[in-house]
């Protein structure tokens, strides 16, 4: 695993965010990032646009991030600090 400070340019869905990742010695990668262990309802349901601003409001613009990898379409897979867990206890996303 991974650790990397990164800055949030938007959030796509409620499991789903674009960042700009610093990779150290001023390279940056910017790319949709899924959140790990997490599936949110997509966004043309009511429950999508609900998880969607919710993680909009729990996001902070810039913090620390954990990679675990890429995902089967080549995004990275991300944890951002307790947000993966809050998201499913407040039943925006069901665990994945």
């Amino acid at each position: 695993m991974y650790t990397y400070k990164a800055k949030l340019n938007r959030v796509i869905d409620g499991d789903t965010v674009n960042l700009t990742i610093d990779l150290g010695f001023r390279l940056t990668y910017t790319a949709n990032c899924r959140l790990a262990g997490i599936n949110a309802p997509e966004m043309n349901t009511e429950e999508g646009k609900v998880s969607k601003v919710a993680l909009i409001q729990m996001l902070p613009t810039e913090f620390t991030i954990e990679s675990t990898g890429l995902d089967k379409y080549g995004r990275p897979v991300v944890r951002i600090g307790n947000i993966n867990d809050k998201m499913v206890e407040g039943g925006y996303a069901t665990k994945y």
